[in-house]
């Protein structure tokens, strides 16, 4: 009976240190939770062409679907970081000062540029842009990132803190006096990403001499090139085009390229569209099965009325079927050895 009374005092004690120290870690577990920063800006994207000396106003909508937080705004100019669309905060492109603060401000009331303000949970609002280009200013390309970042040490109410975030809408910015500036551009690089069936040696190719590749892909692949263009001009546009193939058997067909903005001075790689964002023409839509040589071009203008056409160089690439010529060639093998086994 003693042992059994020891016992049950044992296990009472044990169970209320459980009790409590699962009630201080649910304690500590709430007061370190963090908040949510999740928020959404449209549009995420701003085009503009302006000229010296005028102003427009454009409405950014903000959506908080996180907790309530405290917002600071700013607006800061950006470069290309690579050939990719991503972007650097770090200067104007143009290598320009910093434009005057007053070129942006708001027309709300309520806030100011560079001022932090509470944005509530689940609270929309929208925010007017004044852009104002001073008389003087130099018909040039301007790219800015319309910022807006939370206090990562702000605390609303209770004793959550707030996790740190950002999020930003760029804007592409043309003075122009005309409202047609010049675009220039140039294709530095077209090839196919494939097996090089015949090539120069090596010796010409670390010479810089003139190589030749005859670039090889199975029948059932699809061709995959590298377009990468080049912004010669000072102001920004997209490639409104495609890449034509035609094969030797009359086999024709073409990929859209994606309009992409490529921006003033820089190097960008250009995509194609996917099957679905594709027209649905016959004649644009790849052949099941390839075969035979085949030459390509990419072909495109600097805006959507065909403005400064620009092509590419031809390559030639040459399709065989070489997975079904391997799997033939393994099959052949593996028989030739069963029956060599069996005549032993």
């Amino acid at each position: 009976m003693k042992i059994s009374k020891h016992l049950g005092i044992r296990f009472r004690v044990i169970l209320l240190t459980s009790v409590l120290f699962c009630g201080i870690a649910a304690i500590e577990t709430t007061a370190i939770q963090a908040q949510i920063f999740s928020l959404g800006i449209y549009p995420p994207l701003l085009e503009v062409m302006m000229m010296p000396g005028k102003s427009i106003t454009q409405v950014f909508r903000l959506e908080n679907s996180g907790d309530e937080m405290i917002l600071n705004t700013q607006i800061v100019p950006f470069e290309p970081a690579d050939e990719f669309g991503n972007i650097s905060l770090r200067g104007s492109t143009s290598g320009e000062v910093e434009p005057p603060k007053n070129w942006f401000n708001f027309e709300n009331a309520d806030i100011s540029l560079g001022k932090p303000f509470v944005l509530k949970a689940g609270q929309t609002k929208q925010i007017v842009l004044r852009i104002k280009i001073p008389q003087d200013t130099r018909e040039d390309d301007y790219y800015f990132t319309f910022l807006f970042s939370s206090e990562p040490s702000a605390r609303i109410s209770g004793t959550a803190t707030q996790e740190a975030g950002v999020i930003g809408a760029n804007i592409l910015l043309t003075v122009s006096r005309t409202g047609k500036p010049v675009k220039k551009g140039e294709v530095i690089e077209f090839s196919t990403q494939h097996f090089c069936l015949l090539s120069s040696p090596a010796s010409l190719r670390e010479a810089g001499r003139a190589v030749f590749c005859l670039p090889i892909l199975d029948s059932f692949d699809k061709p995959e090139f590298l377009l990468r263009v080049k912004n010669t001009g000072r102001a920004f546009w997209k490639p409104f085009g495609k890449i034509k193939i035609e094969g030797i058997l009359g086999q024709k067909w073409e990929q859209e390229l994606l309009p992409e903005n490529v921006l003033a001075g820089s190097i960008r790689q250009i995509r194609v569209a996917t099957e679905s964002a594709r027209l649905d023409s016959a004649r644009l839509a790849q052949p099941a099965f390839l075969v035979g040589p085949y030459r390509a071009k990419a072909e495109f203008s600097l805006d959507e009325e065909g403005g400064s056409q620009i092509s590419s160089t031809a390559i030639s690439f040459l399709a065989l079927p070489i997975k079904a010529l391997i799997g033939v060639l393994t099959g052949c093998v593996i028989v030739f050895i069963i029956k060599s086994r069996a005549v032993q």
